[in-house]
């Protein structure tokens, strides 16, 4: 079978490099499209392997449609964060107007404020939300639905067929597919239009709730658990019949990783007392929290005013993408140490920085999931110069004990350190932190890694002649 995976960056390729390695070696032709130069090298596998090639794809449908399609998924995005499971998404609202004010004004304008947010001004966001839902939630659905009967009546770009017709799939994998305003959703309605399945890997754990539309259903979407086949059913109005839970590929390689260093060698790489304890501070996207190193200066004095967490060792671990306010941080006390991430994924640095720890805490960050897969208590404050990224998202309460999950959240410093101490002491309960995991990860079973059930699922929605690897032709290899 001949198989493009269309993605908007290839450094998007690293949640699913062990799937597209599987596929390939099961004698799947793959074709990788982007019409992006990567910012970062792909997965070195995948450029090695034989059976996998990159493609250059149009960026744009090219025609009249390409500005106005732009403009009404912008537009659709930003409704949907006036429904009544966004009301307190405040961050996530005013990013999506920021999109549709630039995609309808084209690029003139930013954003919309009384004065610049620079100089103390403020985003329009709740007026421009007030007008809108002073239609009525019927007015606003009714809206809605209007822009999604527009977009069925548009018709599919030629030079993406075209562009299709020459990479000849039988299948087509198409992710992350809801950009704010995403032109992606054109390659899906290409394909639909030629005749080709096309599937969604949904790409983190967050996007279904914290980005755009589907606003071109493909033939199939591949969640990672529950919570993801509800956001794909009742937010994007995916048939539920379309909707397949594999677990999460991009964590297999973390579940099969060991330490690389004892724990004496640990300390001593990063200046530690191998005689104390260490709690890790895994430090969320920008985001989430814009002026982390100030909050964590505070929750070190914090943490330090626990008798039994005076001599504790403490590391704080940079947000990959968010290392440029740590280079001027200066530890405000003994045994804090900064250690730099060596990749944008999670590596043999991050699981031996967890697996040497006795706590974790983080304010709202994907690490605290490999966390959970290595077995350690994780801890969150609400921090209310924060509250937008993390209450203000719906994926946060995913994590948390009171609504299911694993992570013990404190609503002030006082309880903070209370649970903190407890956990650092070994007062947890293993078993939920390992039932998570089980039900957010690897819901097919903890001991079932989720890249096979993925590839099984890709396999299946591919034409009956085309299901068996035996069944590639010659031209297609």
């Amino acid at each position: 079978m001949r198989i493009l995976f269309h993605v908007t960056l290839t450094t998007m390729l690293r949640h699913f490099e062990s799937v597209l390695l599987e596929l390939a070696d099961r004698g799947h032709v793959i074709r990788i499209a982007s019409h992006r130069s990567p910012e970062i090298a792909p997965p070195a596998a995948l450029v090695a392997h034989p059976g996998i090639a990159f493609v250059t794809s149009p960026g744009r449908r090219g025609d009249e449609w390409t500005t106005p399609i732009h403009e009404l998924r912008a537009l659709r995005d930003y409704i949907r964060y006036l429904d009544v499971p966004f009301k307190s998404a405040t961050k996530l609202r005013a990013r999506a107007l920021r999109t549709a004010v630039k995609a309808v004004t084209h690029d003139e304008r930013l954003h919309l404020v009384h004065r610049c947010p620079r100089c103390d001004g403020r985003l329009v966001d709740d007026e421009v939300g007030q007008m809108l839902r002073g239609f009525g939630k019927k007015g606003v659905r009714n809206l809605d639905s209007l822009l999604a009967l527009m977009e069925r009546t548009i018709p599919s770009a030629t030079v993406l067929e075209e562009f299709l017709k020459a990479e000849q799939p039988d299948l087509m994998l198409v992710s992350p597919l809801i950009n704010l305003g995403s032109y992606q959703a054109d390659f899906v309605k290409s394909a639909r239009a030629l005749g080709i399945p096309t599937v969604f890997p949904v790409f983190s754990w967050d996007n279904l709730s914290t980005k755009g539309l589907i606003h071109v259903q493909p033939d199939a979407v591949l969640v990672w658990n529950e919570h993801q086949r509800t956001e794909a059913i009742e937010m994007h109005q995916v048939p539920s019949e379309r909707v397949v839970v594999t677990g999460a590929p991009r964590f297999d390689e973390f579940f099969e990783m060991s330490p690389a260093t004892s724990r004496p060698a640990f300390c001593q790489t990063h200046g530690l007392d191998p005689h104390q304890p260490v709690i890790t501070y895994l430090c969320s996207s920008e985001f989430v929290a814009g002026t982390e190193p100030q909050f964590v200066s505070r929750w070190i004095g914090e943490v330090r005013s626990v008798p039994s967490l005076q001599s504790c060792n403490i590391l704080i671990r940079p947000h990959p993408r968010q290392q440029r306010p740590w280079k001027k941080f200066t530890p405000p006390a003994e045994r804090v140490v900064v250690a730099w991430p060596e990749a944008i994924n999670a590596d043999q640095t991050l699981f031996d920085t967890v697996y040497h720890s006795a706590a974790v805490v983080g304010l709202n960050t994907s690490a605290q999931l490999e966390a959970a897969i290595v077995g350690r208590p994780v801890l969150t404050i609400l921090a209310p110069e924060f509250s937008e990224g993390q209450h203000g998202t719906l994926h946060f309460s995913y994590l948390l004990k009171d609504h299911g999950g694993f992570v013990e959240v404190a609503p002030d410093f006082e309880t903070h350190r209370q649970q903190l101490a407890a956990a650092v002491a070994g007062r947890y309960d293993p078993a939920v932190i390992r039932n998570f995991v089980e039900r957010f990860l690897r819901p097919r079973g903890l001991d079932s890694p989720a890249t096979p059930h993925m590839v099984q699922a890709i396999e299946g929605f591919a034409p009956a002649a085309l299901r068996e690897p035996s069944a590639v032709s010659e031209t297609h290899r």
